[in-house]
């Protein structure tokens, strides 16, 4: 692994890499961005100068301490696999709902039924989950995610996506968190720092 995520204490996100060329950044907010060297991006969400960071953490008072005591675990059972939820690092990108609706039933209590669907289908969708908020066990076998390649995704009004293999070492990964699929907060909104929570959505955060 050579690139690196490290957070600073109530302050940016930094990206680095020891040797080879940065990842692009893939913006919904703006054109590509392919830096030349370190970068630093905010996450309190009030730089002028997004997805950089311009010291506003400082005068906001911005803090990244976590709020969250107890994930919020659903698990869902049907013959040969048990998808696993996260609710605390969801962050409400909808993937798993408009790939399967039939098994990921939006505004329901009992939203995930994976007996709707083959269990390649649901695990094919699980997959998808770009927080990492989903995961799922075939067979007692936990499924996971084969990422090759980093990217660093920028959600329009959202967080930033990770996927691959990055050196990251937060304080606490959240319960079925995945290592190469992670979602960290942009808008300084969320009660899960770093991990995005879909409080932007929530709280109506956008970009601006």
């Amino acid at each position: 692994m050579t690139i690196r995520i490290a957070l600073k204490p109530n302050g940016p996100i930094m990206l680095s890499a020891d040797g080879e060329p940065l990842p692009v950044l893939r913006s919904a907010v703006g054109p590509d961005i392919t830096p030349e060297k370190n970068v630093f991006l905010c996450r309190c969400g009030q730089s002028k100068n997004k997805p950089f960071c311009d010291g506003a953490h400082v005068q906001a008072g911005y803090s990244d301490a976590s709020r969250c005591t107890n994930d919020a675990l659903l698990d869902a059972e049907a013959p040969g696999i048990t998808v696993h939820f996260n609710r605390s690092i969801c962050a409400g990108a909808g993937e798993c709902v408009r790939s399967l609706p039939d098994v990921f039933v939006s505004g329901a209590k009992d939203w995930i039924r994976p007996d709707r669907a083959a269990v390649a289908d649901v695990v094919a969708t699980v997959l998808r989950c770009p927080s990492g908020a989903l995961t799922c066990t075939v067979d007692g076998r936990t499924v996971k995610r084969d990422e090759a390649e980093v990217s660093v995704r920028i959600v329009r009004n959202g967080p930033y996506e990770i996927t691959g293999p990055v050196a990251f070492e937060p304080a606490k990964w959240c319960a079925n968190a995945s290592p190469t699929s992670f979602a960290l907060c942009r808008c300084g909104r969320t009660g899960n720092a770093p991990f995005c929570d879909y409080s932007h959505g929530e709280q109506g955060w956008q970009d601006g």
